[in-house]
């Protein structure tokens, strides 16, 4: 009976995964400028659950042969890959994907591979296997909370450009739900091993989360089709109308930002664009559109490449000040979005700008 069970569970898999990836791959999208990061989104999120579902087949298979051990080491290789194509499709959908590339080896490739090597040492020697299935417990632990910890990071980043950008975004919100479910599915796929009783939560949460998220992805599409449309559509016969109202905000709002760069106000920790609009004395959608229209920025972009440019100056005026307390002049109240921005902005970290121009 037992054996009937785990078959019927694994052919729901394969169906449930096969019909999520082909939805995810399939449904139609628009190959419009502005679409790229959606379009990588839906396509990494498809292929995880292709992969889920060849999973499932293997499972079959191979426990036709094999134990429990050899089903906890394909289940944490898997996941481990599973769980990494997800928070990166969820990267791309809120278009950050400057994170990816230098970090794909830290939180795929060396993971797997460690995985990978200790499970064969516990495959081919018994004795050492409680040792490897509690190693197999901390790397997929230690692995899904670095990348929960970057997406979350990430995240709250975005939802400040959206707060802080003019005009009509996207709701981005349902993205924390996805990010904290798949932590949460993450540890109860692991304890599953562990703690034989949480099986059923197992067995339910996983079609239900991963059903949530393909669906509020693919919905997700209208809106990310909307706000490129609207950023490179045009009015017929109003170009010349939107450039002279454009003009005219300029004109007015220039010498108030020039006064407040100079007074350095952006050195205030945590403000928000309507803090910076209320010290400029104006309204802060008239500094949005200042900063979108003119400079070709969102409040958040400018604020900190105000700030970097500050630290640039400081670090090399040979003042003996730590990166942190550079950080926390220019106004970063955390080293990490200090070091993260100067990066972004000059292609290197505040540690090799001093070391460069010293």
């Amino acid at each position: 009976m037992e054996k009937i069970i785990f078959i019927f569970i694994n052919f729901g898999y394969i169906l449930i995964f096969a019909i999520l990836g082909a939805a995810s791959l399939l449904v139609h999208i628009p190959k419009e400028s502005g679409m790229e990061y959606y379009i990588r989104a839906r396509k990494t999120l498809g292929w995880s659950q292709i992969m889920m579902a060849i999973y499932c087949m293997v499972r079959l298979i191979i426990m036709q042969h094999h134990g429990h051990f050899e089903e906890f080491w394909l289940l944490c290789i898997f996941t481990l890959v599973f769980s990494y194509m997800t928070y990166v499709s969820l990267l791309f959908l809120i278009e950050t994907p400057r994170y990816l590339t230098k970090n794909f080896f830290i939180d795929m490739i060396i993971p797997v591979v460690i995985m990978a090597v200790i499970g064969a040492i516990g495959h081919f020697y018994q004795p050492a296997r409680i040792v490897v299935e509690v190693s197999f417990g901390f790397i997929f632990t230690a692995k899904c909370l670095r990348m929960f910890y970057v997406c979350n990071k990430e995240y709250k980043i975005c939802q400040k450009d959206v707060d802080n950008y003019f005009g009509q975004r996207p709701d981005i919100r349902w993205i924390r739900i996805a990010i904290y479910a798949s932590l949460a599915l993450s540890i109860v796929t692991m304890l599953s091993f562990y703690v034989k009783e949480i099986h059923l939560v197992f067995y339910i949460s996983i079609p239900i989360v991963y059903t949530y998220v393909v669906i509020k992805v693919i919905n997700f599409m209208p809106a990310t089709l909307e706000r490129v449309r609207k950023v490179h559509a045009e009015p017929e016969g109003k170009e010349d109308e939107k450039e002279e109202k454009i003009k005219d905000l300029v004109d007015k709002i220039a010498p108030k930002v020039e006064e407040w760069v100079m007074n350095k106000g952006f050195r205030t920790p945590e403000m928000t664009i309507k803090d910076v609009a209320m010290q400029m004395g104006t309204n802060h959608n008239y500094l949005s559109t200042y900063l979108n229209k003119h400079l070709n920025m969102t409040f958040q972009v400018w604020l900190n490449t105000l700030r970097v440019e500050e630290s640039k100056k400081i670090l090399t005026s040979g003042e003996d000040l730590s990166i942190e307390e550079i950080g926390l002049m220019v106004g970063f109240s955390q080293n990490y979005n200090f070091s993260r921005w100067f990066r972004v902005i000059t292609d290197m970290t505040p540690h090799q700008y001093r070391r460069q121009n010293s």
